[in-house]
C-alpha cells in the first residue's frame, strides 16, 4: 500500500526526535540517522506510483512530498551547522531547531496517513 512508507518514514522521524530530545546523538549519529531518512524518503516514498490514487489526493501526497523533501534537506543543512557551532548556546539552538523541523515531518506524514483512511 502507499501509505506504508509513509508509516515507516515517520517511525524512523519518531526515533530520531526522541534520540535528539534525550541527547543521544553525537553528529556522526546524527549525519548517518539524517542520510538514512533521505534515503527512505526517496527510494520508498518519493517514488511511489501515485496514478492508482484518486487526482485529487495524488496531488496532496505531491505537496507534502515537496514539503518533506525541503525539511530533510535543510534538517541535513542545519547537522553540517551543528557540527561547526563552537558555543553551547549555538549548538542548544541548532538542536531545537532540528526538533522543530522534525516535528514538522511527523505533522506531515501524520497528516498523510490521516487523509488515507
Amino acid at each position: 500500500m502507499v501509505f506504508q512508507a509513509y508509516r515507516e518514514l515517520r517511525q524512523e522521524v519518531e526515533a530520531l526526535s526522541q534520540a535528539i530530545a534525550q541527547g543521544g546523538c553525537n553528529c556522526a549519529q546524527l549525519k548517518a540517522a539524517l542520510m538514512h531518512l533521505q534515503t527512505l524518503f526517496q527510494t520508498q516514498t518519493q517514488s511511489l506510483e501515485l496514478d492508482d490514487l484518486d487526482p485529487a489526493l495524488a496531488h496532496q501526497v505531491q505537496s507534502f512530498n515537496v514539503e518533506i523533501d525541503k525539511q530533510l534537506r535543510l534538517l541535513s543543512m542545519d547537522a553540517m551547522f551543528l557540527q561547526a557551532a563552537k558555543q553551547v548556546a549555538t549548538r542548544e539552538q541548532r538542536l531545537n531547531q532540528m526538533g522543530d523541523r522534525l516535528t514538522l515531518l511527523l505533522r506531515y506524514c501524520n497528516g498523510l496517513l490521516e487523509d488515507q483512511s
